[in-house]
């Protein structure tokens, strides 16, 4: 399934309320949160706090079977609660997601582009090149 990983730092002083805002999440409008999920195509998100050299930061892993459409509705919609959840992020992040409305317009990937480096586990057991499992 495909996925993102969104890592934004969280304003100085704001760490309480962003533990708030996922409270809220799983508290007060969890209703609304799971509807605005599945209208989204969202079937997995995990929210986690870091703490780094450079100060505090909100890790986001969103996972859906077309990604690109789900943060193109979170930037774009206007019910209530997206544009709730699009304020917070703006308070606690300083992330104004109205300036990536670009990405809401389906773009076909480029054919041109490098792949430098992929790994995929097919297996337990590693194989080198030279074919000796180790």
């Amino acid at each position: 399934m495909p996925c993102i990983v969104l890592t934004l730092p969280i304003f100085a002083g704001k760490v309480e309320a962003w533990r708030r805002f996922c409270q809220e999440l799983s508290g007060s409008r969890r209703q609304m949160y799971i509807d605005s999920r599945r209208r989204l195509g969202i079937t997995h998100e995990q929210l986690a706090l870091m703490e780094t050299a450079f100060g505090s930061a909100s890790v986001t892993m969103l996972e859906a079977s077309d990604v690109d459409r789900a943060l193109g509705q979170i930037i774009s919609s206007a019910l209530p609660f997206d544009r709730w959840y699009r304020e917070r992020l703006q308070e606690l992040h300083g992330v104004d997601l109205a300036g990536y409305a670009q990405f809401t317009q389906q773009k076909p990937l480029p054919h041109d582009h490098e792949m430098l480096f992929e790994w995929t586990l097919i297996s337990s057991k590693v194989e080198d090149i030279d074919g000796i499992q180790r």
